[in-house]
């Protein structure tokens, strides 16, 4: 089977974190993917801006233990997914997981690429940190707007 990779407008480095190419089948996606955010259509305008004008930037990923993500679950409970089998059943088996880009790689799967861009990230916190980076340029999908006051 050919390559079909996504790849992000970003080629060298993301913010001094390596870039690679990633099986997006080996890729375990933390978040559900979601059709609107903060009550705004989300997965659309994503998908019509990824195909006008190509994908940004790459995903981020941890390659992670099973130990770091049951960890993170305990933390987040139902906010990511179910975590994915441990095969091996050790603690310290590593599997590529992405935690900012989520929907990236469902827009990657849905529309057949078989690859995606991404970015190494040491570590859970630091992509969730680092994820304000990645969306400040998409006010319109990402940020709050204000709530007008309601009349009494």
């Amino acid at each position: 089977m050919k390559k079909n990779i996504l790849e992000s407008q970003v080629v060298n480095d993301w913010r001094g974190y390596p870039l690679i190419t990633l099986p997006v089948d080996e890729i375990w996606q933390s978040v559900p993917s979601v059709e609107t955010l903060r009550g705004r259509p989300f997965k659309d305008p994503l998908k019509n801006d990824i195909l006008e004008n190509g994908m940004r930037f790459p995903i981020m990923v941890v390659h992670t233990s099973y130990k770091d993500l049951q960890d993170a679950k305990k933390r987040y409970r139902k906010k990511i997914l179910e975590l994915p089998d441990n095969e091996s059943g050790s603690q310290d088996t590593k599997i590529w997981s992405v935690w900012g880009g989520s929907q990236r790689l469902t827009f990657a799967m849905e529309e057949g690429y078989t690859h995606i861009h991404c970015t190494i990230i040491p570590s859970i916190q630091e992509a969730i940190s680092s994820q304000k980076h990645m969306r400040d340029p998409f006010p319109e999908l990402y940020h709050k707007t204000k709530r007008r006051k309601r009349k009494r």
